[in-house]
């Protein structure tokens, strides 16, 4: 199983409704291809974890890098893995205005992101320190305290 980790750039601030259709082809998408992972948003930053069968993965990530929403895609060279970070969701989603709770997107909440970064780390390092530096690139997010 291959799991690929990347950060791109939005052209523009995403809207609500920007988001929330993001999501809903995601989810279809990732469900259909069994693709599970978690998708960070804030401040026209995107950090995405995709995690399934290798061609799945590939074929998602080529999506993602032929739209035309992002610049600057950085990714880091795919890793094969035997257990999944987000076995449970099709596309767990995180943006600093859902900090607590859960949104009408399904959106979990950067809090319980933050609440599962040992676990996160225990598996896979390289993700957790893309979690820890995408909030550390933002003041309005908080610590990672304890993490």
């Amino acid at each position: 199983m291959k799991r690929l980790i990347y950060l791109s750039s939005a052209v523009r601030l995403a809207t609500p409704d920007d988001l929330a259709q993001i999501l809903a082809v995601a989810r279809r998408n990732n469900r259909r291809d069994g693709v599970t992972g978690l998708l960070l948003y804030h401040d026209g930053t995107f950090l995405q974890v995709l995690e399934g069968k290798d061609e799945a993965v590939d074929r998602v990530f080529g999506r993602i890098a032929a739209n035309p929403l992002h610049r600057g895609i950085q990714s880091l060279p795919p890793a094969q893995v035997s257990e999944r970070l987000f076995a449970n969701w099709t596309m767990a989603f995180a943006r600093p205005d859902t900090m607590s709770g859960a949104d009408d997107l399904g959106a979990k909440a950067f809090e319980a992101v933050k609440q599962d970064l040992a676990r996160i780390e225990s598996l896979d390092k390289r993700a957790a320190i893309f979690v820890r530096t995408f909030f550390a690139s933002f003041r309005d997010l908080g610590s990672l305290t304890g993490a």
